[in-house]
C-alpha cells in the first residue's frame, strides 16, 4: 500500500512541480513538503491537505488514504439509514394513531 508521503511526491512530480513551488501554492514551507514526503510528518493538517489535493488535482480522500471511498460501504450505509427511517415512520404512525 502506498503511503501518504510517496503518494504526495508522485502526484507532485506528475504535475511537474518541485517542493518549493508546491509549498508556495499551499502556503507552507519547502521543508514541510519535504517532511511530508519523507514520512517525518505522517499527514498534513486538514486545511493543508485540502489545499494539497486541489493543487495536485486529486481528491482529498485519495491524497489521504490512497483510494476511492468504498462504494459498497456507502451503499450499505444508505440501506441502513433507509431502514431506520422506515422504522421511525412506523413508530410515529403508531404513536399518532388513537
Amino acid at each position: 500500500m502506498e503511503r501518504f508521503g510517496r503518494r504526495l511526491r508522485r502526484l507532485r512530480l506528475a504535475r511537474g512541480l518541485n517542493c518549493s513551488q508546491l509549498a508556495y501554492r499551499v502556503g507552507v514551507t519547502e521543508g514541510a513538503i519535504r517532511q511530508m514526503e519523507s514520512g517525518q510528518t505522517k499527514i498534513a493538517s486538514f486545511v493543508i491537505g485540502l489545499r494539497l489535493a486541489q493543487e495536485l488535482g486529486a481528491t482529498a480522500w485519495y491524497l489521504a488514504v490512497g483510494g476511492d471511498r468504498d462504494r459498497e460501504s456507502d451503499d450499505s450505509l444508505t440501506r441502513r439509514v433507509a431502514a431506520l427511517e422506515r422504522r421511525i415512520s412506523l413508530l410515529i404512525d403508531e404513536h399518532e394513531t388513537p
